[in-house]
């Protein structure tokens, strides 16, 4: 049995492997900025260094006005995804930008696009829209860019299952609440109504977990924690989301409910009064398509901040000796006071190597005062290192 489940893992792991290597997973960044920023202390002296996912969260910490950004990710897509972001701000015009990751949709976004934004773009991420700059482009199975990728898969379907459902004005009311008495209420009228045989089963596919970017490692995590295994770690989070965090500035749950933003409801990139700060500071920002191990082989560094994800979990058990030589290159390229981000689909820091705790002190009380207030509400922890 157990060299069967070896089995099943590691098929597993390919496949998720394989989705990740070039697909478009992330349309939008899953870790709350707000809290990051209290955590950083980023200033104009800071060199950080980050995994791209969607680029909402470098372009956040731009505010901040660091000397140098370095977005790392193994995926072209997700690199090509923060260039196009960039190319608008180069652009020059804010309507555009919220029209196109604001609204998530625009008419004519391709002529738009071969017009004003292709030529801003590296040639190598200019390949890339070239081919899928479509999916700005409304149409009715596809209405936003934000159901597009394969996270905005899942998210159109869960979407399209409140539609049929008649949830929808419920979820708008809900959205919009002015309290949280409001929102619990409005939430306890969906609850029962969303746990449909479909979706308890889209939720236990691993197929879906790979298409959320969730690697099977992550999942067994999340698997010991909880007796009810995914299902119930997503109804817990749910819960703690719509009943216990305002949702008036969520705009994390409000895209991926509704397909759109809205201008007082979005991240800090689409907010009109930060366009010509940003704008500014946008060549700050580079993207390396690598792994976050070869980046830090090749580049001398020091780096005063190390935001890692969840990237930690995936090879937690399956890769412990890549992650070995994942820590022991960002110690190396670590200046004295760094911090060191990063959260978990597990409730402690038990899958790092025993090395780190010599050179990195952590602060579980502020995290975890921090972690409560998360608006995502998918990660069971957030950890905040500090080089010694």
């Amino acid at each position: 049995m157990q060299k069967l489940s070896n089995i099943v893992t590691h098929l597993q792991n390919r496949l998720f492997e394989s989705v990740i290597s070039s697909n478009l997973i992330y349309n939008t960044c899953w870790e709350d900025p707000r809290v990051d920023r209290q955590l950083l202390d980023i200033s104009p002296e800071s060199r950080m260094v980050m995994l791209t996912s969607a680029g909402c969260n470098a372009l956040d910490y731009l505010l901040d006005a660091p000397s140098q950004i370095h977005c790392v990710d193994i995926n072209p897509a997700q690199n090509a995804l923060l260039e196009l972001k960039k190319a608008f701000f180069k652009n020059n015009n804010y309507p555009l930008l919220w029209d196109f990751f604001g609204t998530g949709s625009k008419d004519g976004a391709e002529l738009i696009y071969h017009q004003q934004i292709q030529k801003l773009l590296p040639a190598k991420h200019r390949r890339y829209w070239d081919k899928n700059i479509n999916y700005f482009t409304p149409t009715s199975a596809f209405p936003s860019f934000y159901f597009r990728g394969t996270s905005g898969n899942v998210a159109r379907l869960i979407h399209n299952h409140i539609q049929r459902k008649g949830l929808y004005p419920k979820v708008l009311k809900m959205l919009n609440a002015q309290s949280l008495e409001e929102q619990a209420y409005y939430f306890e009228e969906i609850e029962p109504q969303l746990w449909s045989t479909f979706s308890k089963w889209l939720v236990r596919r691993n197929a879906t977990m790979t298409m959320l970017g969730v690697p099977a490692t992550q999942r067994d995590m999340i698997e010991r924690e909880y007796q009810g295994g995914i299902l119930d770690f997503i109804r817990q989070s749910l819960h703690h989301i719509f009943t216990k965090l305002p949702l008036q500035d969520n705009y994390f749950w409000r895209v991926y409910l509704t397909g759109s933003y809205s201008t007082d409801c979005c991240p800090n990139y689409l907010l009109e009064r930060n366009f010509a700060q940003l704008r500014t500071h946008i060549n700050s920002i580079e993207t390396h398509t690598t792994s976050l191990s070869q980046f830090l082989e090749q580049n001398p560094g020091p780096y005063s901040h190390f935001i890692l994800l969840d990237h930690q979990d995936w090879m937690a058990n399956a890769q412990p000796q890549l992650l070995k030589e994942e820590w022991k290159r960002i110690l190396d390229k670590a200046q004295s006071g760094a911090k060191i981000l990063f959260r978990s689909a597990g409730p402690s820091l038990h899958f790092l190597p025993d090395f780190v705790y010599e050179s990195v002190e952590f602060y579980p009380e502020q995290t975890k005062s921090l972690h409560s207030r998360d608006r995502v509400g998918t990660y069971e922890s957030t950890h905040l290192g500090v080089v010694q």
